[in-house]
């Protein structure tokens, strides 16, 4: 059986509109105009570096061309051990939602003046549950570093790309004791 046996009579196997003159002058002009403004972003280029502006739909995203700062503050939750060392805690002991989410709202929080009241729930949140990751963190401090992010890029030592850390709330974890009672790291104390 062959490919002309299953269509009908009636249907040609022909393009759904005919070749001529009038669709060939119709394409090209599609396919200039589709160039013309895949093209036409170009022209930025050539103007002044203040004069550039990203617009939809030719962007050319500047959230990821533009230069960025060589370091950046983030608020965020330290633990430190029973042996001493320190490490950062996940974010979900702050609330849900997603980190950057959740990352602004302790940003604000911070910023008003509330890091003793999150450290102390997030002691709370600690003791009340069993993450095998924390189960030996026995103090929490909220901080605010300051982070060089050429270091960080090229996966530098958590040492080389910290540059400061200002603790804006600490707390116990009750229930548990700290190996020595010279704990790490006081409120308002940098780094």
């Amino acid at each position: 059986m062959s490919a002309d046996a299953l269509l009908p009579p009636h249907a040609p196997p022909t393009a759904s509109i005919p070749d001529g003159p009038l669709t060939r002058v119709l394409a090209g002009a599609l396919a200039a105009a589709l160039l013309g403004a895949v093209s036409l972003p170009i022209r930025r280029y050539a103007r002044p570096e203040d004069e550039v502006r990203d617009s939809f739909p030719f962007s050319h995203y500047p959230m990821f061309s533009a230069t960025r700062k060589s370091h950046y503050w983030v608020t965020h939750l330290l633990g430190v051990k029973q042996d001493g060392t320190v490490a950062p805690l996940h974010y979900s002991y702050l609330g849900t939602g997603g980190l950057n989410a959740v990352r602004r709202q302790v940003r604000r929080r911070v910023a008003d003046g509330d890091g003793q009241v999150i450290a102390d729930r997030v002691a709370a949140r600690i003791a009340s549950r069993d993450r095998v990751q924390d189960r030996d963190v026995v103090r929490v401090h909220v901080v605010r570093g300051r982070y060089l992010v050429a270091p960080f890029m090229e996966g530098a030592d958590r040492d080389t790309f910290t540059s400061k850390l200002d603790v804006r709330g600490s707390a116990d974890v009750p229930g548990r004791e700290a190996a020595s009672t010279d704990a790490p790291m006081t409120e308002g104390e940098t780094a």
